[in-house]
């Protein structure tokens, strides 16, 4: 009975079977019931999914949505940075392009039965209470449901707010907080995964988001008790890029501007990472997640070792380099961190709450690769000027 969670779900998220059964053998281990669904930020309405049967069918669900998705680990379609070594594959077939905001990523989904559940990067779930629930609805008036939406939790910006400020205005308001709709796997019943980006991202337009923006230009729906607001990435072919890299563009971007992604435009969803997919920041600093140990047996250690998965999520992870202590990165032995790479060294930028692992070593390495063969803006485009002639 695989697919049968909701008779087993309470309504306030935390459920009741098997909370005290020890886990199966698997990479996902243990619940932390400390996981906040954004760290620093409480979300009404949206609460931890503290049963481990449940949270694990769950993620074995999500994982047979995705082709060559895994029930044990978060099986998205990641790109890979451009460089000067994959740069001309720009020009190799037709690409779109989309902005990204920064924040975490999530996947949304909306059970059959109208549940609204978020699966983080730790293979966390969280489920949005029935009275703060998003609002999905056909023009018809019938409810959204089985879908499953791929995208980032951000705030929208106060008065050109930068991401370093969250959002905040100077009296202490905050933006609106928003899923970023990036991509879809599924909606309202139909499987996605075989149709190109901009199918998908059309389909989530036409059967979620020109509904419940009629619905609130009419005033037939309110969003005042709504956990968060929804919204989509919208995509434009890849040679028109330059319409995102004047400082208008950023200053107007409702969110904070993480980076821009790139798709092959006949690109179907896969899982894992698509080197042919790409994301881009003019000036990229390439942040690294690394797993922090600090040497055990050593009276005062100086330096603590960064390690990176091995190939895996069940591949031993092995060491790629050290960090120089401080008081700040002395308490955070075991946990995942961003670091960057300037003048020969590692340097601490923030933990990670919402990583459950590392980098993997080829993902670090691309990074690097990409650091040292940075992308200018006139390399790229001069690449998707040779793109316009493809079909």
């Amino acid at each position: 009975m695989e697919f049968q969670l909701e008779s087993n779900l309470l309504r306030d998220g935390s459920g009741e079977s098997g909370q005290n059964k020890a886990p199966p053998s698997g990479t996902f281990r243990r619940i932390k019931p400390d996981t906040k669904f954004l760290e620093g930020d409480k979300v009404e309405g949206v609460h931890l999914l503290t049963d481990y049967d449940l949270v694990r069918e769950l993620q074995v669900r999500l994982g047979k949505f995705i082709p060559k998705g895994k029930k044990d680990f978060f099986s998205v379609m990641w790109p890979v940075s451009l460089s000067t070594d994959n740069v001309h594959l720009l020009a190799s077939e037709p690409y779109v392009v989309g902005p990204k905001p920064s924040g975490p990523r999530f996947l949304l989904y909306v059970d059959p039965s109208g549940d609204i559940f978020l699966e983080n990067m730790t293979q966390h779930i969280f489920r949005v209470d029935e009275d703060h629930a998003i609002k999905m609805e056909s023009f018809d008036g019938r409810p959204i449901t089985d879908t499953l939406l791929d995208g980032i939790v951000t705030r929208e910006k106060l008065n050109g707010a930068d991401a370093s400020c969250d959002g905040n205005g100077e009296d202490g308001t905050t933006g609106k907080l928003t899923f970023v709709i990036c991509d879809a796997i599924r909606c309202n019943g139909k499987d996605l995964t075989s149709s190109s980006i901009l199918q998908r991202i059309a389909c989530v337009r036409d059967e979620i988001m020109k509904p419940r923006m009629f619905a609130m230009k009419n005033r037939m729906r309110s969003d005042e008790k709504e956990a968060f607001d929804l919204d989509i990435v919208e995509y434009h072919e890849a040679y028109q890029t330059e319409n995102y890299l004047s400082r208008e563009f950023v200053e107007r971007y409702k969110y904070p501007f993480r980076s821009l992604l790139f798709f092959p435009r006949k690109k179907l969803y896969r899982s894992s990472t698509n080197k042919d997919s790409f994301q881009w920041q003019e000036g990229d600093i390439q942040e690294c997640s690394f797993r922090l140990k600090i040497p055990k047996g050593v009276k005062e250690p100086k330096a603590g070792q960064l390690y990176v998965g091995g190939g895996g999520p069940h591949v031993q992870e092995i060491v790629h380099g050290q960090i120089a202590l401080t008081e700040e990165i002395k308490k955070l032995d075991g946990c995942i961190i961003d670091c960057r790479y300037f003048d020969h060294q590692w340097l601490f930028i923030k933990q990670r709450h919402d990583r459950n692992y590392p980098n993997g070593r080829r993902s670090v390495m691309g990074k690097l690769a990409a650091l040292e063969k940075a992308v200018s803006r006139d390399l790229l485009l001069t690449n998707l000027e040779k793109s316009k002639g493809l079909n």
